[in-house]
């Protein structure tokens, strides 16, 4: 048989427990609800942000232009050398064409 003073320490520890697990159980759900929370604005906040253009683009944009105004300054030197032209500045060999990229 059991005795009056196990059988109140059992109850007050059995309440106690009840309400542990009841805490524990709740802990874990809020700790879901939070993960989840936290990536759903994390997936909207990338949604809605916008990407930037491919650097890739820009350099085959910014060679071309290069190229067009190299190519304006030759027209332009040749009109002038072609009336200034001596048998010396034929040998003249040109610098090699640069292009300016940035990483």
């Amino acid at each position: 048989m059991i005795r009056p003073v196990e059988l109140l320490d059992a109850l007050s520890k059995a309440e106690v427990a009840g309400k542990l697990s009841q805490i524990q159980k709740a802990h874990s759900e809020m700790e879901q609800r939070q993960v989840a929370t936290a990536v759903k604005e994390k997936t909207t906040i990338a949604a809605e942000r916008t990407h930037e253009t491919e650097k890739s683009d820009s350099v085959i944009i910014n060679k071309d232009k290069q190229e067009q105004e190299k190519e304006e300054k030759r027209k332009n030197q040749g009109q002038d050398e072609d009336s200034k032209k001596t048998p010396e500045d034929e040998d003249v060999i040109p610098p090699p064409e640069h292009l300016d990229l940035k990483a």
